[in-house]
């Protein structure tokens, strides 16, 4: 009868130990829930100040070739559409520009941030064999923006802000180029700077401090990237992936970590028309 009484001591005192344990795995593995979820949560209303345009390539083996292109891009938070063109002046040297409309985030929510980017650049190319192009450009290009903050628990306004910036950069390409398919790799190095216009989020918060702090140093990037097109000689779908990373640590959300674009690239010059037959001379 003791033995019984032991066996069965024993045998519901490891159940109610396999329960207890039971329930703290289950709390633990919703506390991990509910942390990655409010991770989730406050990354999806993080507010960029810097989306790295595409990287203009336009691999010119002549001189008076022009380039223009339409694309539509997105990133970790916004979606962008973009107008560049470029145009080689002698048969070394080559100019381009570029504008580009950005918006990310909820307007219905009044926590979203849009904006505006122009840049020119000019840049020296050397054909490379029959299909290779050597090109580097440096550039300069300013943006306006404009955001507005509110609260993800209680859709509560916070503020708003208007940002104006200026980037500087140099930009190294390599890519190869044919009738039919172009392929490059590229990598531009830029320095950022910011001036904040408006700082009307209320004093003494975290986004109110981050927002001055922008404007107090600059702000290195390194932005690798490779570009594909195919089509037609004169028309071809450009596909561009781009990272861009920071040079230095910095607490403040500043940029976007990647851009993917997609859009139509048109050439014209006069090794894209058709050759004429030549007049034979006695």
């Amino acid at each position: 009868m003791k033995a019984h009484l032991i066996k069965w001591i024993i045998k519901t005192g490891s159940i109610r130990f396999n329960l207890f344990q039971l329930k703290t795995n289950i709390l633990s593995y919703i506390h991990a829930g509910l942390a990655i979820l409010v991770a989730i949560l406050l990354n999806s209303c993080t507010h960029y100040y810097y989306v790295a345009n595409v990287q203009s390539v336009p691999l010119f083996k002549e001189k008076n070739e022009f380039r223009i292109s339409g694309s539509a891009g997105s990133g970790d938070e916004s979606t962008s559409i973009e107008v560049q063109t470029a145009y080689s002046i002698t048969d070394k040297i080559a100019i381009s520009a570029d504008y580009m409309s950005v918006k990310g985030g909820d307007a219905g929510s009044h926590n979203y941030g849009s904006g505006n980017y122009f840049e020119g650049a000019v840049g020296y190319y050397k054909p490379v064999g029959r299909f290779g192009v050597f090109e580097t450009y440096g550039g300069l290009g300013f943006s306006n923006q404009h955001h507005e903050y509110s609260s993800f628990y209680s859709n509560q306004n916070n503020g708003t802000s208007d940002l104006s910036s200026l980037k500087f950069y140099i930009q190294p390409s390599f890519g190869f180029t044919s009738k039919f398919f172009d392929i490059a790799v590229s990598t531009r190095f830029s320095a950022l700077t910011f001036n904040i216009k408006t700082n009307n989020v209320p004093g003494d918060n975290d986004l109110f401090n981050e927002l001055n702090g922008l404007s107090t140093q600059i702000h290195p990037y390194i932005e690798p990237a490779v570009t594909i097109r195919a089509g037609w000689q004169y028309i071809k779908v450009q596909f561009q992936a781009e990272y861009s990373g920071k040079m230095i640590h910095e607490d403040i959300p500043v940029g976007e970590s990647y851009h993917f674009s997609f859009g139509l690239y048109c050439s014209f010059g006069n090794r894209f028309k058709p050759q004429r037959q030549m007049k034979r001379t006695e």
